[in-house]
């Protein structure tokens, strides 16, 4: 996604790099039923964290993009205020923008209206028998992908369309992990190295469209994620972590603060280094993303998760990011 943004100030291209969003959606299905598998919570405590742990860091970035953008409009050019248009944004309310685009304040976080969506069904059912919860968070993301075709646009643009079937994809995974059908680690890395494969099939051959990107990336999407599994929880226990391995894990844990803050990084080298030497430009963004990922992830997204989720009277809280 980084790569696909950065190369928007270009001439384009590298457009299956989107498809880290089809991806993003399949990894939230499955982390989602992973941490609430074989337990009841609280639907209350439930929605908490997950508002906790995506909201506070990008309503700090869609403040700060607009701030910018009343004072230097070139700086992200897509970026487009509006009162009403903020106000739906920050309430992860699905709605097009000044512009008619299905886009918020700060563009990226049209995944996140998603993810909301996503995460009041899980809500909703929470409140039904356990053994009946993925069959009614399957059955509801259908359902609303079919009232996406029923009444076309704007409610297929706005969110009820195939995409949802991603985290219901992801939840299945989540779900083959649970009764431990885990293929071996060779035939994770087969499945990583298919999906590749088809993505780039996809991408050089010019035959993708929205209506198919479900299957077009969706697909390698869910394979690239069940040949992570594998090669992480295949076969005999792995061997310690490498140092390379543990600063893969903090990437990792700040991904999503280099989700919400790459655009304006990016935007930055922009202005500053220039566009027209991609060879240049590319890279530099790329490290100035990551750097902005890892600083925000220290010092607000672990900070507020800290104050957010503090217990009455504790000092010194343990904060997990899930």
């Amino acid at each position: 996604m980084v790569g696909y943004h950065a190369l928007q100030w270009c001439d384009g291209g590298f457009d299956v790099g989107r498809a880290g969003v089809d991806t993003f959606f399949v990894i939230s299905g499955f982390v989602i039923w992973h941490v609430t598998a074989g337990q009841d919570p609280a639907p209350a405590a439930f929605l908490w964290r997950r508002v906790t742990r995506v909201a506070p860091l990008y309503w700090l970035g869609t403040l700060g993009v607009l701030a910018i953008a009343l004072v230097w409009p070139a700086f992200l050019p897509e970026v487009r205020p509006g009162w009403r248009h903020l106000a739906l944004s920050l309430a992860f309310i699905p709605h097009f923008d000044p512009r008619g685009l299905p886009f918020p304040t700060l563009p990226p976080g049209w995944t996140l209206d998603y993810e909301a969506i996503f995460y009041l069904i899980f809500t909703a059912a929470l409140f039904g028998p356990r053994r009946w919860r993925g069959r009614m968070v399957v059955g509801a993301m259908a359902a609303l992908t079919a009232i996406g075709f029923l009444f076309a646009d704007p409610v297929y643009q706005l969110g009820a369309n195939p995409m949802l079937l991603q985290f219901a994809a992801g939840l299945g995974l989540g779900l083959a992990v649970e009764h431990r059908l885990i293929p071996s680690r060779l035939a994770g890395w087969v499945m990583i190295l298919a999906a590749l494969a088809l993505w780039a099939v996809v991408d050089t051959s010019g035959i993708f469209s929205e209506l198919w990107r479900p299957l077009l990336w969706g697909v390698p999407a869910v394979l690239i994620v069940a040949g992570a599994l594998a090669v992480e929880l295949g076969g005999e226990p792995r061997p310690a972590p490498r140092p390379a391995a543990k600063a893969v894990r903090v990437l990792g844990d700040s991904s999503y603060a280099l989700y919400i803050l790459h655009l304006p990084a990016t935007a930055l080298v922009a202005h500053t280094l220039g566009y027209s030497r991609p060879w240049i430009f590319l890279p530099a963004a790329m490290a100035a993303s990551i750097a902005a990922g890892l600083a925000g992830r220290a010092c607000l997204e672990k900070p507020l998760l800290e104050i957010l989720r503090r217990p009455p009277g504790a000092r010194r809280p343990a904060v997990k990011a899930i």
